[in-house]
């Protein structure tokens, strides 16, 4: 697991019970959706009763989404309001509160492990991608990337043979705000082809009628 988490909460109580599962200085926390920055945290715990209700809560969490791109994030939420939950808001896991003995660091840990989060670069053959400094080298040259052709390699990759559609890779890398179309998501799939070259484009594989996937 990573040094730190993050954790988007205005309550004090939520805090000091995640701080019971890490060492001091562990927990960087946000207490607005305004105030959450990308820093060097691998994931955000989100507490659900910072949403105060259940309205909105979709187009919030995409604003989140936005922010934090592709770093998992963790719903806290009380049994009493998992019948409000949604499978298309933009998290990633759950977790029950107040939490069970030793649960949350499992829970973080499986969802990092899932995500890839614990490796910091990826080696195919003379192709080395490195997500904690933002960069890819062929043959130790490195490549000029714009960020989001960044994160649709970062997301295909480490998500390795999982199917997204236009649509997914849309909504994850630009946000439901974005109001273009999904030619966009094509656009810069055959840019990144094109800078990954002949040798190495096959790794995004179109899907015929769905969309993308990693065949690594």
């Amino acid at each position: 697991m990573k040094n730190q988490i993050a954790l988007l909460s205005d309550s004090q109580e939520t805090l000091e019970k995640c701080e019971e599962h890490f060492p001091i200085g562990a927990v960087i926390v946000f207490k607005s959706i305004d105030s959450i920055k990308r820093e060097d945290f691998p994931i955000l715990l989100i507490d659900y009763n910072i949403f105060g209700s259940a309205d909105g809560i979709q187009f919030l969490l995409s604003k989140i989404r936005k922010k934090i791109h592709e770093k998992p994030v963790l719903l806290i939420i009380a049994e009493q309001n998992m019948f409000q939950l949604k499978v298309d808001w933009f998290f990633d896991d759950f977790i029950l509160y107040p939490f069970r003995k030793g649960e949350l660091s499992s829970r973080i840990s499986g969802l990092l492990w899932r995500k890839g989060i614990s490796e910091d670069s990826i080696t195919i053959g003379r192709l080395k991608i490195n997500f904690k400094e933002y960069s890819v080298y062929l043959d130790n040259e490195q490549l000029d990337m714009t960020y989001k052709e960044f994160e649709l390699l970062r997301l295909l990759l480490q998500n390795r043979g999982e199917v997204f559609s236009r649509k997914d890779l849309l909504s994850k890398i630009w946000g439901m705000e974005y109001i273009g179309g999904t030619r966009t998501v094509d656009v810069h799939i055959r840019r990144l082809r094109g800078k990954l070259g002949d040798e190495f484009n096959t790794i995004i594989e179109t899907v015929r009628n769905v969309g993308y996937r990693c065949k690594v």
